[in-house]
């Protein structure tokens, strides 16, 4: 070899060296970057007509696993979702506190039969009255409370869910950019540029809102898409769209839309991308929001108004002593020229201060009449507003009764007050309430919509609707819709013609009933067995009581949710805990003016409360929670139980996620990451190699010099 050719090679030598030490100190540098891929160096011999003329670098190589970087997505995804739900779990703890706590449900349900108990021992003491109301103001906050917190949790998921779908469309953007420059770079002969790192932060931080898969293309870019393969990135990218907030209860779906790169316009129609995710953050959000805490929420309804309906249905059989002034009920939809749909009979009475009869009206609902104190039997008109008038009339000038926007007030006059007794033998009954009960004319406790939903109407009945629509949306579990629905009401329509309009235009996919007690049942087929019924719009009011169709028949899957909001005791017996009813009257054909109808001492209806604490009562099923016969501590502590399986549940997969991430990362980089050491060795290799090629440089001068001076 000339020397020439020595200094040629030891030149390549120099210059390649350098170029691998470089590399090196790219890995160096970059030991702790989230994302880098170590990058190696491929050396290769420079030949000139098949003589070695010295080393050239043939590629600088990045080093990635696809499939160990496939698997690291994945499992990022899965430990999002997990890790998210966890944490909304943690609040929610804290939000229900323990079951033992003193300020939990089941201490307060337990502190309300415990007042009661002390209470029967001096029923018409202040302190009895006074400690019994707290004890149920107390359980009420604390049901109404966990309502506007649960809702209050749900609504700061939604928020969550807004934040993070921001998040997927600037991070499905920046891929779908950095995909051109990596083909750029590939074109350029660029196999580790720098964008290919930054694509793969981009990806991993995508993977954690969205469960991703990718697939590497031949030209260096990558398409992505949904687990279940809804395009994301391609020759076109994705943007999420969502409406946040709630309508009703109801949250709108997430779609997907496709747009033109070069135009930035919509390419199709968007689809709704809830039932393609399977993982990631955005996953876990939907879940808790759709599915957990809705859950709860009507689990927690549930309690609120089988907890109502118990208590109400007792405290209506009870009376208080002394017999308050007056009675007025709660907004029960109903119009004046409503049948009355009562079967049975019942006595309304106005007693003195000291529980004495005055007077009393006994009202047969089968025969249509009713008679003052045992006297001639006078018939009324069969309707809500005919028997209020005939009640009004019949109290002469011991009191007055009216009906206004669906609530019967009875009120007595001089000092007296209002009595209410069911017959024994045959009491009075629509849809399964008493008079008092339904009219909640003595309730006990109350809530934003009705806990009673046997509204003893009819098909037949009017519906009271001057118009309005009611639209309504069949949901799946993952936020798919099978079907959606809006109907016109017109004026004239019955109750029937309502529930004909909605099932027919539902088309099968769900199917109200309505049933001889006035309540409407609700079907579905097998195949959306698992959907819930959503109303997103309802627009009807009937009359002049405010109330829509859906909110007076209970229809929709947030309307249960709903009867532990504002959840109360009746402000009357709040600003007077004397009206509390702790006896119970005893009316009787026999009795005449005078006689104790109501007595001092009695504890009889203290105990009858207390014992409503300790009685089985029917659950329906909601939430998580089958339907059940239980006592209301029972529930609530199956209330309890329930977050608390599903919190393990959340927890273990969250735990198993976890481990599955680690052993992904830490496979990873083992094979894509920096080892210092292994750097350091190549370090002095090449360090080595560089001194070598130059002390051969420093040869050729020599013998350069030598051949001058000859």
């Amino acid at each position: 070899m000339s020397l020439n050719g020595i200094a040629s090679a030891a030149l390549s030598t120099l210059q390649t060296n350098s170029s691998a030490l470089r590399v090196v100190g790219d890995n160096v540098a970059n030991l702790n970057t989230q994302g880098y891929a170590r990058r190696i160096v491929n050396l290769e011999a420079q030949s000139a007509g098949g003589t070695l003329t010295g080393v050239d670098i043939a590629s600088v190589q990045r080093v990635v696993d696809q499939f160990l970087s496939g698997e690291t997505l994945s499992a990022s995804a899965g430990a999002s979702r997990y890790d998210t739900q966890n944490s909304i779990y943690s609040q929610l703890s804290g939000i229900l506190g323990k079951p033992g706590d003193s300020t939990s449900l089941t201490s307060q349900l337990t502190s309300v039969s415990t007042a009661l108990g002390q209470a029967a021992l001096a029923p018409t003491a202040s302190t009895s009255q006074q400690g019994v109301l707290n004890a149920f103001q107390n359980l009420a906050a604390t049901i109404s409370n966990l309502s506007s917190q649960i809702s209050g949790l749900r609504t700061q998921v939604d928020q969550q869910v807004t934040s993070s779908i921001s998040e997927i469309n600037s991070l499905i953007k920046q891929i779908y950019d950095l995909n051109a420059q990596a083909k750029t770079a590939q074109i350029n002969g660029d196999t580790a540029s720098a964008v290919l790192d930054q694509r793969d932060v981009a990806l991993q931080n995508l993977s954690q809102l969205i469960g991703i898969r990718t697939v590497q293309q031949p030209d260096g870019r990558f398409s992505v898409m949904t687990e279940d393969g809804i395009n994301l990135v391609g020759d076109t990218y994705a943007q999420l769209a969502y409406s946040p907030g709630a309508t009703n209860g109801t949250y709108g779906p997430v779609t997907s839309q496709d747009i033109n790169p070069q135009s930035g316009q919509p390419i199709g129609p968007p689809q709704s991308i809830q039932s393609h995710l399977a993982s990631g953050k955005l996953k876990g959000l939907i879940d808790m929001r759709d599915g957990t805490l809705a859950d709860l929420g009507e689990e927690l309804g549930n309690l609120a108004q089988t907890t109502a309906l118990a208590y109400n249905a007792q405290h209506n059989a009870n009376a208080a002593f002394p017999p308050p002034p007056s009675l007025i009920g709660r907004n029960t939809g109903l119009l004046a020229g409503d049948a009355l749909n009562f079967t049975g009979k019942t006595t309304i009475a106005v007693a003195d201060a000291s529980g004495n009869l005055v007077s009393r009206i006994d009202v047969d609902f089968g025969a249509g009449t009713l008679s003052v104190d045992g006297g001639a039997a006078t018939a009324f008109a069969n309707t809500v507003g005919g028997l209020t008038s005939a009640l009004n009339t019949a109290l002469g000038a011991n009191g007055t009764a009216s009906f206004v926007d669906g609530v019967l007030t009875i009120a007595a006059n001089g000092g007296n007050g209002i009595v209410t007794q069911d017959d024994a033998s045959t009491p009075a009954d629509r849809g399964g309430s008493g008079f008092s009960q339904f009219f909640g004319l003595n309730d006990l406790f109350r809530s934003a919509v009705p806990s009673i939903e046997s509204t003893g109407l009819s098909a037949g009945d009017s519906g009271g609707f001057a118009g309005g629509t009611i639209s309504l949306s069949l949901t799946g579990p993952d936020g798919q819709i099978a079907r959606t629905a809006s109907v016109s009401i017109s004026a004239g329509m019955t109750i029937g013609n309502v529930i004909t309009a909605l099932n027919t235009a539902l088309g099968g996919t769900a199917t109200f009933t309505l049933n001889s007690d006035g309540s409407i049942s609700e079907t579905q087929p097998t195949s959306l067995a698992n959907y819930k019924l959503n109303v997103t719009a309802d627009t009807t009011q009937r009359g002049t009581t405010g109330m829509s169709f859906t909110q007076l028949f209970s229809i929709g899957a947030n309307q249960t949710a709903l009867k532990a909001a504002g959840f109360s005791v009746n402000p009357q017996i709040a600003a007077a805990p004397q009206r509390l009813a702790f006896a119970q009257p005893q009316i009787t054909p026999a009795s005449v003016a005078g006689d104790a109808i109501v007595t001092h001492g009695d504890n009889t209806g203290v105990l009858a409360l207390q014992n409503v604490g300790s009685a089985q009562q029917s659950f329906a099923a909601a939430g998580g929670i089958s339907a059940e016969a239980a006592t209301l501590s029972d529930y609530g502590g199956a209330f309890y139980q329930d977050v608390a399986t599903r919190g393990t549940a959340a927890h273990a997969n969250q735990t198993a996620q976890d481990d599955r991430l680690t052993e992904a990362q830490t496979r990873q980089a083992s094979t894509s990451g920096v080892n210092l050491d292994e750097e350091l060795s190549k370090m002095m290799t090449y360090q080595q190699s560089y001194s070598a090629g130059a002390r051969m440089l420093s040869v050729v001068k020599q013998l350069f010099d030598t051949l001058l001076q000859i």
